[in-house]
């Protein structure tokens, strides 16, 4: 519906009522998002549901809730597995990880901190602390923490109920899940308490709240890709400051740092950066 884009451009009103409208029901704040990104978006959904306005696609959220759904997954907002791009999981094992306990036990130190900053329903923050017991052991003599923020409450409530259906696993392999979940019902597993404890959920806007300290890692992947170009920069400043020296920064494979003077990149193809200074 090629009049879809006439009718949405020109009334910013009607577009954000969508918005209001989808946080209201959702939760889920879109107002810091890049209008132009949202605005595609709901184009495209507009003209799948065959809606001719604003209006009629308020309207047919209103009478059909699982398109809300389905316009939030279209975005990519909330929608993850574990080990997503299980490349880039392997590249910071095996590149960055060794580095910083190589570093921790040279200096005598005992405490890895990170943080995954977007952590959604908590698939990444789980990864994480899988992969950090799978590297370490429970006689390595390292404390891991990890502190796991989002600004929605309704997926931090799920991230810490920690339930998970199998086509969230099926990068994890038959190894770790076994290992590390256990079948509850209707085909869902949920996270054993060792990896639960490592992890710590917050509710935490990354836009408007100050960034967390001393973090060592920080993975925050799809989730500046919904930001403007000024909010992407002040994030980055937050995220040096955050960052231990030396510390380590993770984003997705169509994110880019722009200030070179903040961050080194160390793996161009997986998007993992070293803080400068």
């Amino acid at each position: 519906m090629e009049e879809n884009r006439e009718v949405i451009e020109n009334s910013t009103d009607d577009f954000n009522k969508v918005i209001r409208f989808i946080n209201k029901e959702k939760g889920v704040d879109l107002c810091s998002y890049r209008q132009s990104f949202i605005l595609r978006h709901l184009r495209s959904r507009m003209s799948d549901t065959q809606s001719a306005d604003c209006a009629s696609y308020i309207t047919y959220l209103k009478n059909n809730p699982d398109e809300i759904d389905r316009f939030l997954e279209d975005l990519s907002i909330n929608v993850t597995h574990f080990f997503r791009d299980p490349d880039v999981f392997l590249a910071f094992r095996n590149g960055p990880l060794v580095e910083l306990i190589d570093y921790k036990r040279k200096n005598s130190l005992n405490l890895i901190r990170i943080w995954s900053a977007g952590c959604a329903s908590g698939q990444e923050p789980y990864s994480l602390a899988i992969m950090m017991n799978e590297v370490l052991g429970k006689k390595s003599g390292f404390m891991v923490k990890i502190w796991a923020t989002d600004v929605d409450s309704e997926t931090l409530e799920r991230a810490e109920k920690g339930e998970y259906e199998e086509r969230d696993l099926k990068e994890a392999g038959k190894k770790l899940l076994e290992k590390y979940f256990q079948p509850v019902y209707n085909d869902k597993y949920s996270v054993n308490d060792e990896i639960r404890k490592m992890v710590r959920f917050q509710k935490h806007n990354l836009i408007s709240e100050p960034e967390l300290k001393c973090m060592d890692v920080i993975f925050c992947r799809n989730v500046m890709i919904y930001f403007t170009r000024a909010q992407q920069e002040a994030l980055f400043k937050k995220f040096h400051q955050s960052l231990n020296s030396l510390g380590y920064l993770v984003i997705s494979k169509v994110e880019s740092v722009w200030n070179r003077d903040l961050f080194e990149c160390i793996n161009l193809y997986n998007k993992l950066y070293q803080k400068i200074g």
